[in-house]
């Protein structure tokens, strides 16, 4: 775990911007730097720059369609956002604008900053079923013979490939297709052999645009 990680909050509803700063001044390997009601005001005072991770309350007053100005500010923060059950419809544009993280309201302060940690740590924390429910699609959209390259593997082969793509860990891939650390670890070999090429930004690389979830 990164020590000392900066977190910058952002929610409509200062109650809890006010309780989760407490919660944050407790932990030892996150630092909060600022809250802010909306991300125009956190991008307007330069929060999120320099800063590990912003947490992002989706609501009507802060959309998904913000994060375009969060990412112009700063491409490389990681992003957690907070939501409700019904906005899981948005988690195919929140991973194609680099969310990290995605927490329900409801699950509670230890999953969101269990969620913290880990986008520090620049691994992922997204919700297993709709994540194979995006994998689904995207296969769907995309068969593996849709390119030369992605013929040659099989379909668990080309949903790990989607994962890799999706910028997920090999942790956070075996959560969402149900396999074991080992066993991606194999998918991920056997796709680089067959892909011949020596990495897997590599292997992504070579069968764009095609792996995209969101495409």
């Amino acid at each position: 775990m990164k020590q000392d990680a900066s977190v910058v909050l952002v929610d409509s509803r200062q109650a809890f911007l006010d309780a989760f700063a407490l919660v944050l001044l407790a932990q030892r390997q996150l630092r909060l730097v600022g809250t802010a009601l909306t991300v125009d005001a956190a991008v307007a005072r330069g929060l999120p720059l320099g800063c590990d991770v912003v947490a992002i309350g989706l609501d009507d007053e802060n959309r998904i369609e913000d994060l375009a100005r969060l990412r112009a500010a700063s491409p490389d923060v990681g992003v957690v956002v907070m939501v409700e059950p019904d906005d899981e419809g948005q988690l195919s544009e929140a991973l194609a604008w680099g969310v990290r993280g995605w927490v329900l309201r409801r699950s509670g302060v230890r999953e969101l900053l269990e969620a913290l940690e880990k986008v520090a740590d620049g691994e992922a924390h997204l919700p297993a079923e709709p994540v194979r429910a995006l994998m689904a699609a995207a296969l769907a959209r995309h068969p593996a013979s849709a390119t030369p390259a992605r013929g040659a593997l099989t379909p668990r082969e080309a949903a790990v490939l989607e994962c890799l793509a999706a910028g997920m860990t090999r942790r956070d891939i075996g959560v969402a297709l149900g396999l074991s650390d080992n066993t991606v670890r194999t998918y991920v070999r056997r796709i680089l052999r067959k892909l011949h090429v020596h990495s897997a930004s590599a292997a992504v690389a070579l069968t764009s645009p095609g792996v995209h979830v969101h495409g």
